[in-house]
């Protein structure tokens, strides 16, 4: 590590980092008191600020690889001078992600200003927007799983109450619900997984994990098999919180929220933080030269394949959602998957490429979700066919989407381009034909899905809902015009660019494309835009036709209703639980309560009953009762007397 990692903010960036947006949250309701616009200015004085604090490490941690400056202070007191330590990881992922975070959270916040000037509840909305922020940071900073887990139950709570921003609507609270319940299946996975760690090798921290489990492994008292247990429980998390197959359902609902809270979800924390927690077991935890992929072959098989699915499965639903918001979501699901199944291929070149991507698809995902707010605010609808014509009026937020959707869709001189092709190639690299077959079809799609939303929003034919649309204020349109030229920045300097990012995560396999990747890209593009311009210009039977019979009607509506897939949780597990929960209810209060009632009052009339049978009246019964008590009184005090003799 160079002198000036200590020389520098270092000390104190990592920590202010998340500390001043999680503090600054406390006091948003102070500022509000003071005046709407004093809460706003503070909430964006406070997230710059973080950023500029994220971002001032980049220059320290250039190239350092995962050899990052580990930041100490006691935390919890164990007794005997000793203590859990509160323990931050500076190395290029946390800088990388924290930056991400700050920034374009930063932005978001902004937006944040003129989309929602005019809503109820402004005190509430920027305080957990900050805790959000905050608590992201700090759970891609920490250098131990009881830090992180802190920081990811923070997410998990801020999304929750943000998704369920409009509380007077039902949708709104239900989604919020739903977020919080699914994605608590996979919490308690990873919290299975990391105890399973600590009980094993007595540590949450990242670094003396990978020392522990190394010198475990080598000495043959664990085994990989064994390994593999935890390290797929922690998977599980990651599959909750970056919304893939099975526990996607959520995140689609999600967009409940407001536009900025989904933006911000989608592109800067939340999701991203379970792609995160696999490239840093890969990066720190399970470092390939610790651990030879072939050890771990069967964790690095799940990976691929599950995220390889589920990028093509949520792309099909984003091909008929009507609303502007969905099919976003839509691709989230899609492109989180590219990244894990990058991270799958169990190579250098797949983390490079799946972490780059991480960072393309935070720029443009902020971007499309911010421009899809600009438009919702200007027409009050989010329904697709209801839109329409907006190029003209729009134009700042048309050109601004059009930089997103080619970013999205992967065309040359986008930042989506050079890291996808990367993804596409870490799966020929492997030679994994069933993942590099799923990426293939969902790049396909997204092509196709992101033309039917460019064209159905600013360039089919008007409706009236869009009579009195304009374009939105500077403060929400000058965030979009910084992340489209942001991506075109790393689009157009690409091999540039990636060479750079190469050199900052300190990867050591060389990082090319070959021809054959290029040639499928091309394909890509060409196969998903030919799907559009077909169904839109082609002369075939309209998407309004095709969904209205035949097998063209059967498929649309499967995918409508997401393979049924959500109808079966609720059936199995919603409805279920509510029968079984019924159940327990009128036997605990028929069989247990109402049974225990009835049966003391039947002792009661028994025992009462008894007393009645025996007093008859008759003086010879009740002397000789008299006589036979009197005797075992007598019996029973000469025992007592006699056993303390």
């Amino acid at each position: 590590m160079r002198k000036s990692l200590r020389d520098s903010m270092l000390p104190y960036a990592p920590w202010l980092a998340w500390v001043i947006p999680l503090v600054g949250s406390v006091f948003v309701p102070v500022f509000f008191r003071a005046g709407k616009r004093v809460g706003e200015v503070f909430s964006v004085v406070v997230t710059f600020t973080a950023a500029a604090f994220s971002l001032s490490m980049v220059p320290d941690v250039y190239g350092v690889g995962s050899h990052g400056l580990v930041v100490k202070v006691p935390w919890i007191p164990l007794g005997e001078g000793k203590f859990v330590e509160a323990s931050l990881l500076v190395d290029p992922l946390s800088v990388l992600m924290a930056s991400i975070a700050t920034g374009i959270g930063a932005l978001i916040i902004l937006y944040s200003v003129g989309y929602m000037a005019h809503e109820e509840g402004l005190p509430r909305y920027y305080f957990f927007m900050l805790f959000f922020i905050g608590g992201m940071t700090l759970l891609v900073m920490s250098e131990n799983f009881l830090m992180l887990y802190v920081g990811w139950e923070i997410v998990g709570l801020c999304s929750y109450a943000l998704i369920g921003f409009y509380n007077k609507r039902p949708e709104a609270n239900h989604a919020g619900i739903k977020a919080f319940v699914t994605t608590r299946v996979g919490d308690a996975s990873m919290l299975v997984g990391i105890v399973i760690l600590f009980i094993t090798f007595g540590t949450f921290s990242f670094t003396g994990l990978e020392k522990a489990m190394h010198e475990a492994v080598s000495a043959g008292i664990v085994s990989t098999a064994f390994l593999t247990i935890p390290l797929l429980l922690i998977f599980g998390g990651a599959v909750g919180k970056s919304a893939q197959f099975p526990l996607h359902v959520w995140l689609p609902d999600a967009m409940e929220g407001p536009t900025p809270v989904s933006a911000l979800i989608h592109a800067a924390t939340m999701v991203k933080a379970g792609v995160y927690i696999v490239a840093r077991m890969i990066f720190t935890v399970i470092p390939f030269e610790a651990f030879p992929p072939a050890l771990l072959a069967d964790w690095y098989m799940v990976v691929g394949l599950v995220a390889g699915f589920t990028s093509f499965f949520a792309a099909t639903m984003g091909l008929v959602s009507p609303d502007i918001k969905r099919v976003i979501a839509y691709s989230t699901i899609s492109q989180l998957a590219l990244m894990l199944a990058a991270l799958g291929m169990a190579s250098e070149i797949g983390f490079f490429g799946g972490v780059f991507h991480v960072l393309s698809h935070s720029i443009f995902k902020a971007l499309l979700f911010l421009a899809a707010g600009a438009v919702i605010h200007a027409v009050h609808t989010n329904n697709l066919d209801e839109m329409g014509g907006l190029r003209a009026k729009m134009p700042i937020t048309f050109w601004t989407s059009t930089v997103g959707v080619l970013s999205l869709s992967g065309v040359p001189l986008f930042s989506g381009f050079w890291s996808k092709d990367i993804v596409i190639e870490s799966a020929l690299d492997a030679g994994n034909l069933v993942v590099f077959l799923f990426m293939v079809g969902a790049s396909v799609l997204t092509v196709t899905y992101s033309l039917r939303w460019l064209y159905k929003v600013f360039l089919a034919p008007p409706t009236h809902h869009v009579e009195h649309a304009h374009e939105a204020p500077y403060v929400m349109t000058v965030p979009l015009m910084i992340l489209a030229a942001m991506s075109v920045a790393i689009g157009v300097t690409g091999p540039f660019f990636e060479e750079m990012f190469h050199g900052y995560l300190g990867v050591h396999a060389e990082v090319s494309t070959s021809i054959l990747t290029y040639a499928t890209s091309a394909a890509i593009i060409a196969s998903g835009a030919g799907l559009w311009y077909i169904f839109y210009f082609g002369g075939v039977k309209s998407p309004e036709e095709v969904r209205r019979a035949g097998v063209g009607a059967a498929l649309h509506k499967l995918l409508v209703n997401r393979y049924y897939i959500d109808a079966f949780y609720y059936r199995v597990f919603v409805d279920g639980l509510d029968r079984a929960g019924s159940a327990l209810l009128r036997f605990v209060e028929l069989k247990v309560i109402d049974g225990f009632n009835y049966a003391l009052s039947r002792a009661t009339i028994s025992f009462v009953q008894f007393f009645r049978n025996i007093q008859t009246g008759e003086s010879n019964i009740n002397i000789s009762g008299l006589i036979i008590g009197l005797a075992l009184l007598i019996v029973l005090f000469l025992r007592f007397l006699f056993g303390f003799a």
